[in-house]
Parts: C-alpha cells; sequence; structure tokens
C-alpha cells in the first residue's frame, strides 16, 4: 500500500485476521456444497435412513447460516478496526496512551506489540523515549518481527524502537527495568499462564516504583479474570502507589455492535503508578 506522496504506508495487520473470514467462508462453502450433495438422486435412494439424512441436512444448514452471519459480522469488525479503514483501532491506542502517567523520558516496554502499531505511536508521541516491543507473534495472526522493523522504519521511529520476541507470561527482564509499561488486549490470549492475574502481576514486576502504566483488556470477563471485585483485591496487594481499574467499552467512540459480549462488552483498563 503506498500513500499519496509515494511514500509506502506502514501495515499494522488486523485485531480480525483474514484467515479468520477465510474459515468462515470454507465453511460456509464445504457445507454449502454438502448440503446440496445430500440432495442428489444416488444419495436421495441410498440405503442410509431417512431420519438420519434429515438430521444431517439439517446440521449442515446450521453451519451455513452460522458461517454466513459469523462471516459477515466479522468481516464488518475486520473493516471498523482496519487502521486504513474505520480507524477504530487507531483510536483505541490514542485512548491507551492518554491514560499513561509518564513524562516520555525513559524505556518503555509494549507488551504483545503485534503489528508495532501501539510502539510506533508512543515513539512519536514521546520522542525522548526509548520503546522496546515484545511479541510471541505466531501463525494465529497477521504480525511479526519483520513487519514491526517495516512500520518503525517507514514512519523514522526505528532508532529508537526495538521488537523482541518473548513471553508476557515471563518477561525476559529484570524487575524494574521500565520507565512505563502498556499492553493492549494482549493477556486474555496468552495461552502460557492460565491464570491471567498473573500475567498483570508479571508485567509491574518490569516497571520501576513511580513509572506510569497502563494495560487493557478483557479485564470484565470473569470467565477470564474471575469476579471484578476478586480483580480489585488482587490488584490491591500488589501494592503499587496508584491503581485503578476502569470500564472502557463505554469511553471509546465505536459502533455499538462491537459493545456486544462478542467483541468489547468487558473491556476494561487497569492503569496507574507503580
Amino acid at each position: 500500500m503506498e500513500e499519496k506522496t509515494g511514500r509506502p504506508s506502514p501495515d499494522y495487520g488486523n485485531w480480525v485476521p483474514k484467515r479468520l473470514l477465510g474459515l468462515c467462508a470454507a465453511v460456509f462453502f464445504i457445507s454449502a456444497a454438502l448440503l446440496a450433495a445430500s440432495f442428489l438422486p444416488c444419495v436421495r435412494t441410498s440405503a442410509a435412513p431417512r431420519a438420519a439424512l434429515w438430521a444431517l441436512r439439517a446440521v449442515l444448514a446450521a453451519l451455513c447460516c452460522l458461517a454466513a452471519i459469523s462471516f459477515k459480522i466479522l468481516y464488518r469488525a475486520h473493516r471498523d478496526f482496519s487502521y486504513s479503514g474505520g480507524r477504530l483501532s487507531d483510536k483505541i491506542l490514542d485512548y491507551v496512551v492518554e491514560n499513561l502517567r509518564w513524562d516520555g523520558r525513559g524505556k518503555i516496554l509494549d507488551i504483545g506489540c503485534g503489528g508495532g502499531a501501539l510502539a510506533v505511536k508512543i515513539a512519536k508521541r514521546f520522542p525522548e523515549a526509548e520503546v522496546t516491543g515484545l511479541d510471541y507473534w505466531g501463525l494465529k495472526w497477521d504480525y511479526c518481527k519483520e513487519q514491526c522493523e517495516k512500520n518503525a522504519a517507514i514512519e523514522e521511529v526505528g532508532e529508537r524502537i526495538k521488537f523482541i520476541r518473548g513471553d508476557a507470561a515471563e518477561l525476559p527482564f529484570k524487575d524494574g527495568e521500565f520507565d512505563a509499561a502498556v499492553s493492549n488486549f494482549v493477556f486474555h490470549e496468552v495461552g502460557s499462564q492460565p491464570d491471567k492475574k498473573l500475567l498483570v502481576k508479571e508485567a509491574l514486576r518490569v516497571v520501576k516504583p513511580g513509572g506510569g502504566f497502563v494495560f487493557h483488556d478483557l479485564f470484565y470477563r470473569a470467565g477470564t479474570y474471575g469476579s471484578t471485585p476478586a480483580l480489585e483485591e488482587y490488584l490491591r496487594e500488589l501494592g503499587a502507589a496508584d491503581i485503578r481499574m476502569k470500564k472502557t467499552a463505554g469511553e471509546i467512540d465505536m459502533p455499538e455492535y462491537l459493545r456486544g459480549k462478542i467483541f468489547l462488552a468487558t473491556g476494561g483498563m487497569i492503569y496507574g503508578t507503580k
């Protein structure tokens, strides 16, 4: 993709990967093909019980409908989350940075940097910052380390950002190594740590006393983080000088359907000063 100036545009990927859209499309077409095949004469006259055949058709029809509905919703979300389309991802990252209590001097860590969008935004916002972006990347997402480095170079902040591969459950840094830390909708995806609350503790470990932090995730999803009162009590026990938690879906301008449970209804922010 090229800008009108002829300069290449950064590619930050999308929170709704194209391969997920492809999977929905594949399920739809395969189910539709099998459903159509079930009405062929050779199938209708087979020895298969009629009840079983109609049950199979019902299942295939349901899969077709589910895949079609899922594709429609996810395609719309893919468009809205696009950095060159709906710009919602950019709004969310701006919101994260706005809640960061930090003067922009020193070292900051972006945990789960994805395609590098938040790390780049921080580097551009704070010209004295030294930014580290960490991610596990992998085939599940539309991101990779080389993509991050290219994006940073395009945005002319490559000299102040480094990207490394690592696990958010066991950060490869010493205690208090960073002046600030951020993370945006990452912790719930970390498969190496079943207790997601511990990811907050690990992230705070690498922030020095007095440093700022903003962690944005599905903190109000009970199935992931437990009850809200229990999580708030856990946060108080971490001993940060000032640690707060708030819901975020209602504070960000977004289409109403994205405020539903399937997307960002349980979104929340843990932020403050260590």
